[in-house]
């Protein structure tokens, strides 16, 4: 949550937090005139399953005075709408088919968050990207989990490429580079990359580089998880044995 990067990816284990902590993120923004952020799951029963994004935001917002139209799958902050004026909403949405993306033509969102990345195509992600736009004075970012996922994933497999400098040989995230942003540009549906955006702007004048990250997540990351059901890792462990060499370390 604290990094400075445009995009950043919070990938790992299953039970790291990521989906927790995507609900937190726009909260620093509710109170800014104009503000709005889109949180998307693929499917629109994923996001109000029991436990899902829908209800862990039902026992997180409201203690902040929010309101939840779940027929909106939309929330409000009211008192953050009378200290200025129209305060910030935080709405909930589905991308199932590929068409989907094109509802949101026109759109300028601020923060638009991916819940479970790897579930999007290529094509989607690139959509949206271009609707991260913003004139409420929140420099426009993107946030997203991501669950571990091979390179040859007929879905996600642009995924697991586009991070994969932050990935070692032996399928695992490499600790010394978590964290640590890099640059890009995307010409020609084609990403071109350095570890600066002086170096990008040399190689391609007159373009504004995007920084980038990602940050792997461990079970250890959430002791609260693990403290209410300690039985959480071995039944994680039991998954990771039955899915064998298709189940990715990262």
């Amino acid at each position: 949550l604290s990094s400075p990067a445009d995009v950043v990816i919070g990938g790992g284990i299953a039970g790291a937090g990521k989906s927790y902590s995507l609900l937190m993120e726009p909260l620093r923004h509710v109170h800014r005139k104009d503000f709005g952020a889109v949180i998307f799951r693929r499917t629109y029963p994923e996001i109000t399953k029991e436990g899902g994004l829908w209800s862990d935001a039902s026992a997180l917002y409201p203690r902040l005075g929010a309101v939840g139209k779940v027929g909106d799958l939309e929330w409000t902050f009211p008192d953050a709408q009378k200290r200025a004026g129209q305060g910030g909403r935080i709405t909930f949405a589905h991308m199932q088919h590929e068409q989907d993306k094109e509802s949101w033509k026109g759109a300028q969102i601020p923060l638009i968050e991916f819940d479970q990345l790897e579930m999007f195509t290529h094509d989607q992600f690139w959509y949206l990207w271009s609707r991260n736009r913003s004139t409420s004075g929140i420099r426009p970012y993107i946030r997203a989990s991501v669950n571990p996922v091979p390179d040859d994933d007929p879905v996600g497999g642009w995924l697991r490429k586009m991070i994969d400098w932050w990935i070692g040989a032996d399928g695992l995230a490499i600790p010394s580079r978590a964290g640590v942003i890099r640059w890009f540009l995307r010409i020609n549906e084609a990403l071109e990359w350095a570890d600066s955006s002086a170096e990008l702007v040399a190689r391609f004048p007159g373009t504004t580089p995007q920084s980038f990250t990602f940050i792997p997540g461990t079970l250890e990351d959430n002791p609260a998880l693990t403290t209410k059901d300690p039985g959480y890792a071995a039944r994680l462990d039991a998954l990771k044995s039955e899915l064998h060499g298709a189940y990715t370390r990262w």
